[in-house]
């Protein structure tokens, strides 16, 4: 009986130190958590359960390197807001791996990041194709941030209105453009497919049925721009032809 009372005991305290630790530590999403952040809850958990199963020690002793950890973490998140370059080195730096609407392989072969990834990322997100976007930024975190070509041809569009209010119509007209019309270099939304077709030089043959297209097709339209299924990083199905995502690096 006292061995229980003893866990249940730790089990609580366990559960408060954790919740005022992680308030210590400032208050972020756990999706927002840097790498030295995350590293530093993963060691605090690992005390915590030694410190719930070893009952034969005192509870303190697990109690003490929490409170170090605690305040080291305080410590050093001072001082990477004073000095920039001890943070790169604790947390790491954002990467810019779309880069003018174009894949930057060497960047993503540096993070050890792959199509793959970024379309399951994008997808969550709401994106249907990469020719959509035109920067993409791999933050700390392993989260990405999105900027998509419309974004920057609404601003032109917008600009060109606070110069050219005179008439309604004109205004209307440059509404239009801004959305995406048949002036803008991107597909239109509703001609998007959000399955590709190509990953990484491989042919995504369910996505190819799913689009009632045929692998000879596939390869007719990639001959046509003058490349082989090998050599295409991403290509995706849109507007009845084959789109092909333009890359930094081979």
């Amino acid at each position: 009986m006292n061995i229980l009372l003893q866990i249940l005991f730790r089990g609580i305290a366990i559960y408060f130190i954790t919740l005022v630790v992680i308030r210590v530590m400032g208050k972020r999403e756990i999706g927002q958590l840097s790498i030295f952040d995350f590293a530093i809850i993963l060691v605090i958990a690992d005390i915590l359960v030694s410190g719930l199963e070893d009952l034969e020690s005192p509870f303190y002793y697990y109690i003490l390197p929490i409170v170090a950890l605690a305040i080291i973490q305080k410590i050093i998140a001072f001082l990477m807001l004073k000095i920039p370059m001890l943070r790169e080195a604790f947390e790491g730096k954002d990467s810019l791996i779309i880069d003018d609407g174009k894949l930057d392989l060497k960047e993503m072969k540096k993070q050890n990041y792959n199509v793959d990834d970024l379309l399951t990322q994008l997808r969550l997100k709401n994106i249907r194709s990469l020719s959509e976007l035109k920067y993409v930024i791999l933050e700390t975190n392993g989260e990405i941030s999105v900027f998509k070509h419309s974004d920057f041809e609404n601003n032109e569009e917008s600009k060109k209105d606070e110069k050219d209010q005179s008439n309604t119509d004109s205004q209307n007209v440059s509404l239009v453009k801004g959305s995406g019309g048949s002036e803008s270099t991107v597909s239109s939304s509703n001609e998007i497919y959000p399955f590709p077709l190509i990953v990484s030089g491989k042919v995504k043959r369910d996505n190819l049925d799913t689009l009632s297209l045929t692998e000879k097709w596939l390869e007719k339209q990639a001959k046509k721009k003058g490349k082989t299924i090998k050599d295409i990083m991403y290509g995706n199905y849109e507007n009845g032809k084959l789109f092909i995502m333009p890359t930094k690096n081979s």
